[in-house]
């Protein structure tokens, strides 16, 4: 899903706060922007860090200051205001007491508080009597700041974080905030937090974990488009403003300049045009009776109030910020997405997903029920950089159909087969609909899919076979042909109406994809070539005899003998008729774009990490061998990286290498029947075809080889599914993010897990710098049930998504 972005997916999405729950899909990747062949830079993802990993997450959020930050992101206090506040005895005191402090930093908390405490309650005073009460829909009381650098704050919607801000703004409230033994504040809840204060001693910089704490704040806070958080030291404070369209920081100012201090707090209740700091849509509850408690969250949208909503996903706040939530309406679970997306795309999700089901419901491909541009009152939610570079609106989309993460298998042969049926789903969306998905990961591609009902009775009447028609040599009737996948997260698909040899759409140009799955042509921006992929030694299989017989029978023989080899091709192309020097420097003339064959490689790299992970029931114990290697192979997946520029190789080619035998030592005893399908997928997935002269004839030739090498395995096997302990992963030394960084509406039970997405967005999609955090720890599934009839937890895919 970016759908940028991770999130982005799927690991389990807890009901609860739990201790070492997941904490959700962002990661504290490493940005940067490098340039295509031909195209403009565009920000890249990186693999994340986990968020013990404070050095290197701060060195993401850390901007050079602006020098026209008060200008542009701070409403000016009126000078009558900011005058009377600055003749205060009290004021002048606990300036004096902060300017005083040298090294100790514990030593700014008291005073930095009072003095923003009584300056917020001026502020709020003043508007009050103004009559802005109403306009700038003011809380019921002043924002007070509050010594809490003890605790961390509480309910975080999804896992659990450790962070503890210095200091937290939040709106007084009758009752007020828990008080600590020492005085501190301990307790006060995400959805409470209005703005927090950082501070460092004389030689340290407060600013980068500022931000880091921003970017938690408005994970936990989706009503927050816009957030302002303040970092402070002896002799200086500097402002920060976190947004979807990115950060920006004030220069360091003196104490004494009291009017740039009131700014900071007068923007929190009245900002300026185009900074939006609520979106009001969007109203977090406490339970009946629960003074604190983790909230619910009602969700006003032009087709209807959703009340009771959960927080399943967050993504990345300084990118397309996607949020998910589950919400129970008439019985069913509906899934409610937002995210900020680029202004200038060309196509949104819900036209691609419209679009695909035009002619009746396509099984395998989410549907959705609205969508609309989220607005306060009259006005759309759209922020912008101010040099122009990127606007972004909040976009909000209800989803109808759901599914499960394929860890969750009950068996290796109910896998495959949502594999085969992916394939066949997605060469249908872009053979019949024209739409190329472009980000195939184990976050978009949900295996026991739940589908609501067909309101109209629409069916796809041309919708194509399926592996259980296959298998059961029947067609079953449209009504009752269910596909044993959901592909979700249409975020970063491409219309191809456009599509020819010399007029390919920009998108399509572009490199984009979740980096432990995106193909190796796509993640390079080239066509990539090595010595080993300039070679076609595997033609397109042919079927076993029962299989070919089930085949035909479904497809007929027009379709077999479409894709079937004869002597002197591969998979309908020919081998070229010179030298691999020359092979290798024709590759290097060939403008890149998106194939088919990538998102079918894409589907090759999630379907081999599914089964590297997931547990089968008859030997669920590691040798040292196996972990040995099970660590290495995961490692080549974690680290995989979109590099900055055009390249020619890639980091996971070892896997396509090894031989069975090698990949048999990867797995658990049980799975050994998988590593020769494996192996064999591996040299169809390898070579580069579009190097062959001429290439296959059909876009969707590497989608046949594998769904055959698919349908062949589970024939022979029907006798032994090699049954799973679902949601049980294999567990690994270090890195969970290609499995773990879920997403989409997918369910999952996994017991342990981290998650972060990333990919690299194209330039329709806007010139920005994308940072991702990820953490850390364990997670363990308390409640199966939360999906009601279902019985199932919804989790939401980590894009990643992408957010780019």
């Amino acid at each position: 899903m970016s759908s940028d972005e991770q999130p982005r997916t799927p690991s389990p999405a807890p009901p609860q706060e739990t201790a070492g729950a997941n904490a959700d899909e962002t990661s504290a990747t490493h940005v940067s922007s490098g340039t295509l062949s031909g195209h403009v830079p565009s920000p890249i993802r990186r693999p994340g860090f986990t968020a013990h990993n404070r050095k290197a997450v701060e060195e993401l959020a850390y901007v050079d200051p602006d020098p026209a930050f008060f200008k542009h992101h701070l409403q000016a206090c009126p000078v009558s205001l900011f005058k009377a506040i600055e003749k205060r005895r009290d004021v002048q005191k606990w300036i004096n007491d902060i300017n005083k402090v040298k090294t100790k930093e514990a030593s700014l908390y008291q005073p930095v508080a009072s003095l923003l405490s009584t300056i917020s309650e001026k502020v709020f005073d003043h508007l009050l009597a103004s009559g802005a009460k109403e306009r700038l829909h003011l809380p019921p009381k002043s924002i007070m700041f509050l010594d809490h650098h003890r605790h961390a704050p509480t309910h975080f919607p999804v896992g659990k974080v450790d962070d503890k801000p210095d200091i937290i703004g939040a709106i007084g409230r009758d009752g007020g905030y828990r008080v600590a033994q020492d005085g501190s504040y301990e307790g006060v809840p995400y959805h409470c937090i209005e703005t927090i204060v950082e501070a460092k001693a004389i030689y340290g910089d407060g600013q980068a974990q500022a931000t880091r704490y921003a970017f938690n704040i408005q994970q936990a806070r989706p009503d927050r488009p816009g957030f302002y958080c303040l970092s402070v030291k002896p002799g200086k404070f500097q402002v920060v403003y976190s947004s979807p369209v990115g950060i920006e920081a004030s220069e360091h100012k003196e104490w004494n300049d009291c009017n740039s201090l009131c700014a900071y707090v007068y923007s929190l209740y009245d900002p300026p045009s185009g900074h939006v700091l609520y979106d009001r849509t969007l109203v977090p509850r406490e339970p009946a009776g629960v003074p604190l408690g983790k909230p619910i969250w009602t969700i006003h949208t032009e087709s209807g109030i959703y009340s009771g909503a959960c927080i399943i996903f967050l993504g990345d706040p300084w990118g397309r910020r996607t949020t998910v939530f589950r919400v129970t309406r008439i019985g069913r679970s509906v899934i409610i997405k937002e995210s900020y997306v680029d202004c200038g795309r060309r196509f949104q999700e819900a036209e691609l997903l419209e679009h695909a089901h035009e002619h009746g419901f396509l099984p395998g491909v989410v549907r959705h029920i609205s969508d609309e541009d989220v607005k306060n009152g009259d006005d759309k939610i759209v922020l912008s950089k101010k040099d122009g570079t990127l606007t972004r609106k909040k976009r909000r989309i209800v989803l109808a159909d759901v599914g499960q993460d394929l860890t969750l298998a009950k068996s290796v042969n109910d896998l495959l087969m949502a594999i085969y049926d992916t394939l066949e789903v997605h060469r249908t969306l872009a053979h019949d609909r024209q739409i190329l998905h472009r980000d195939m990961s184990l976050f978009n591609i949900l295996m026991y899919p739940i589908s609501a009902p067909c309101a109209d009775g629409s069916y796809l009447k041309d919708a194509p076979p399926l592996i259980d028609d296959i298998l059961e040599g029947e067609l079953r009737p449209s009504e009752k042909r269910q596909a044993r996948c959901l592909i979700i997260d249409l975020d970063n698909a491409a219309f191809l109406v456009d599509a020819k040899a010399d007029t390919m759409p920009e998108e399509l140009r572009c490199r984009t994809g979740t980096p432990a799955y995106i193909a190796r042509c796509v993640a390079g921006g080239a066509l990539y070539t090595t010595r080993a992929n300039c070679d076609w030694p595997m033609r397109m299989p042919d079927l076993s005899d029962e299989a070919k017989e089930l085949y035909i029978k479904l497809h007929g023989t027009g379709r077999y003998s479409r894709y079937t080899d004869i002597l002197t091709t591969v998979h309908g192309g020919v081998r070229p008729q010179e030298t691999q020097l020359e092979t290798t420097s024709r590759a290097k003339t060939m403008r890149f774009y998106h194939r088919w064959e990538y998102d079918a490689e894409s589907v090759y790299w999630t379907m081999y990490a599914a089964l590297l992970r997931v547990v089968p029931q008859a030997s669920p114990k590691e040798s040292k061998t196996s972990q040995r290697r099970l660590n290495e192979s995961w490692k080549m997946l974690n680290d995989h990286t979109i590099p900055h520029e055009t390249q020619f190789k890639d980091s996971r080619n070892p896997l396509l290498e090894e031989d069975a035998q090698e990949i048999a030592a990867s797995l658990l005893p049980t799975m050994e029947p998988v590593a020769q399908l494996l192996n064999d997928l591996a040299l169809q997935v390898y070579p580069s075809y579009a190097l062959l002269t001429p290439p296959p004839p059909y876009d969707d030739h590497l989608h046949e080889a594998m769904q055959r090498l698919i349908l062949d395995y589970l024939i022979k096997h029907r006798d032994n599914p090699i049954p799973l302990v679902p949601g049980k992963l294999r567990p690994v030394s270090f890195g969970e993010n290609p499995v773990t960084n879920r997403g989409t509406y997918g369910a999952s039970f996994q017991e342990q897990g981290s998650r972060g997405s990333k990919r690299l967005r194209g330039p329709t999609d806007g010139i920005q710098m994308v940072r991702r955090l990820t953490r850390s720890s364990a997670s363990h599934h308390e409640d199966p049930a939360v999906f009601g009839d279902a019985g199932f937890e919804l989790g939401w895919e980590m894009r990643n998504v992408n957010e780019g």
